[in-house]
């Protein structure tokens, strides 16, 4: 965290309103395209997003700093974003975790990295589960045990999820001559 970031953080946990609009507009963005890769509609996402700087700002008190501030966020950001696809019943988990079977390892290098922009776009055409399980291993970073706890799957399910999200991205990929 740079000094600038520090001192924000520090006065929003005063209450000041202007270092909290000056917070919102370094992470916007990247905030945005969280919620966006995860409810897949540009409407919801600024709902979701305004809403989890909400409460970030009401519980800036417990950011301690062990992670970035930014990571922080994202956290809230992610979580808000699956609270949504809860309640309004896009998103669903099957928790019989006897249906999935173990499967190999997703390998990574055979994306094709010059067409992000098209993969995105392809990724809006999945199931809600697939779309927001790439989003998190992908493009977030998060590892096996982290989307369990987000997704509140076993992570023999995470793995198979995963794996089958990538086939049905293949798919659309293929389907559309990106790959």
């Amino acid at each position: 965290m740079n000094e600038k970031e520090r001192i924000l953080i520090e006065k929003c946990k005063q209450g000041d309103t202007k270092a909290m609009s000056m917070l919102y507009e370094m992470y916007y963005r990247p905030m945005f395209n969280t919620a966006l890769r995860i409810v897949n509609d540009f409407h919801f996402a600024e709902d979701v997003m305004h809403e989890a700087f909400i409460k970030a700002f009401e519980r800036i008190e417990s950011f301690r700093g062990s992670a970035s501030f930014g990571a922080w966020l994202k956290r809230i950001i992610i979580n808000e974003s699956l609270q949504w696809i809860k309640k309004y019943g896009r998103f669903s988990t099957n928790r019989n975790e006897n249906e999935f079977e173990a499967v190999e390892e997703p390998d990574e290098t055979d994306w094709p990295s010059e067409k992000p922009e098209k993969i995105i776009r392809a990724m809006r055409k999945l199931r809600d589960n697939y779309r927001t399980i790439l989003s998190l291993y992908y493009m977030e970073g998060y590892d096996y045990e982290e989307i369990t706890q987000i997704m509140g799957i076993s992570y023999e399910n995470a793995r198979t999820m995963l794996s089958r999200a990538k086939a049905a991205l293949k798919k659309i990929l293929t389907e559309n001559n990106i790959l």
